[in-house]
C-alpha cells in the first residue's frame, strides 16, 4: 500500500510546477458541494449532539473546508462530545473511586470518558477542528492571498 496523499498546503517536497498544477487540479476535482451540510444527518438524535453540529457548521462556514461528505466524521465527533459529556456530567456524582464489596476501584466510566476523548480527538483531526489543521488551512488561505495580490499588482 502507498503513502496518504496529503493536500498541497502539506506537501513538504519540492514538485515541478507541472506536478504542483496536476496536485491542484485533483484536489479541485474532488471538492465536493456543501448544500446539506448544515442540517445534521437524520441519524444524529441526541439534542446536545445536533446543537453542536449546529454551532460548529456555523463557525466553520467561512474556513470552507468542509462539504457534504464531511457531515458524517462531524456528527461522529458531536455524538462523541454528546457522549463525553453524559459520561463527565454522571462522573460528577458517581466519583472517580467507587467502594464495593472486594474493596475500592476506579469508576468504569472513566474508561468511557478516554474512550469518547480519544474518538474526538480523531473525528476532530479529520474535520479540520485541531488548532494545527485550522493553521495549515490558515496557511493555504494566505498562500492564495499573497498570489492573487501578486497576479493584481505584481512586485510594487
Amino acid at each position: 500500500m502507498g503513502r496518504t496523499r496529503k493536500p498541497m498546503s502539506e506537501q513538504k517536497g519540492h514538485l515541478t510546477k507541472s506536478q504542483q498544477t496536476k496536485r491542484y487540479t485533483e484536489q479541485e476535482l474532488v471538492r465536493t458541494d456543501n448544500r446539506y451540510f448544515s442540517t445534521p444527518p437524520p441519524w444524529l438524535t441526541d439534542e446536545t449532539a445536533k446543537k453542536e453540529y449546529k454551532r460548529l457548521v456555523r463557525a466553520m462556514k467561512n474556513m470552507d473546508m468542509l462539504g457534504d461528505l464531511d457531515a458524517n466524521n462531524l456528527a461522529c465527533y458531536c455524538n462523541a462530545y454528546s457522549n463525553y459529556l453524559k459520561a463527565t456530567h454522571q462522573l460528577e456524582t458517581e466519583g472517580l473511586i467507587l467502594h464495593g464489596e472486594k474493596g475500592d476501584y476506579e469508576n468504569p466510566l472513566i474508561a468511557i470518558q478516554t474512550k469518547y476523548a480519544k474518538e474526538m480527538r480523531d473525528f476532530a483531526r479529520l474535520c479540520g477542528l485541531s488548532i494545527d489543521s485550522r493553521l495549515k488551512f490558515a496557511a493555504v488561505k494566505l498562500d492564495d492571498i499573497s498570489e492573487n495580490i501578486d497576479s493584481e499588482f505584481g512586485s510594487i
